[in-house]
């Protein structure tokens, strides 16, 4: 599936786990259906820290207080929360989703839990609607192949990126054996994503390999993409 329909969602489509949805189905375009709810039934889901292991993830990300973080597919803000709290007051992080519903939920949260650092974006499909040149760390977790067209969406997130900032993105690999997981053949593998950011423009500059059902790879701008003055 391709358009990013709600940026988190496969992570939902699980019958016994999500929330139905009266509303039709959207169309992407290799022919699946998603639909838009807030499935915070399994998003949030205690067994999902058990695999995919936030607190280290975010500790590999080597966040600073006052950085800018951008959350693309922030879903229920599973990651903004932690995020936000990491990077302090000072910080801010851009939590984006293309659901209403989701950046909505995410609003909520965050005045709940006392965070007023967490900005919900609702974007296009097409477009993170960042500032440019904004971001010390864009994260994309379990969202990279709902993007419809991944190698311009990255470019318009290399411009989103400071210039010595990174991008960490988190998928499912094809060992993936957990509920939400996509099949095998809508999985982009690793080398193909390595391949996509280069082109993009940037370089990979770290692998992690203690998500037993994921890569996560983090990239940097390559030199001759620096651009602008920050």
């Amino acid at each position: 599936m391709n358009l990013i329909v709600s940026l988190s969602i496969f992570l939902l489509i699980v019958p016994q786990l999500a929330v139905a949805s009266t509303a039709p189905p959207v169309q992407t375009g290799e022919g699946n259906a998603f639909y838009s709810s807030v499935p915070s039934a399994y998003m949030d889901d205690p067994r999902r820290i058990e695999w995919q292991k936030p607190e280290k993830v975010v500790e590999h990300l080597l966040l600073k207080q006052g950085d800018t973080v951008a959350d693309i597919g922030a879903g229920t803000g599973f990651f903004s929360m932690l995020f936000a709290r990491k990077v302090g007051k000072n910080g801010v992080v851009y939590a984006v989703d293309i659901d209403e519903n989701m950046v909505k939920h995410i609003g909520k949260r965050a005045k709940k839990e006392g965070l007023n650092n967490v900005l919900p974006i609702l974007a296009p499909a097409d477009d993170p609607l960042l500032p440019k040149l904004s971001a010390d760390l864009i994260f994309i977790c379990d969202t990279y192949l709902f993007f419809n067209n991944r190698e311009q969406y990255l470019s318009r997130l290399l411009d989103s990126m400071k210039n010595d900032g990174r991008l960490a993105i988190v998928s499912f690999n094809t060992r993936s054996e957990v509920p939400g997981a996509p099949p095998a053949h809508k999985i982009i593998s690793r080398d193909q994503t390595v391949l996509e950011a280069y082109r993009t423009g940037f370089s990979l500059v770290a692998e992690f390999f203690f998500l037993p059902y994921h890569d996560f790879l983090v990239f940097e701008k390559r030199k001759f993409e620096i651009r602008g003055a920050q």
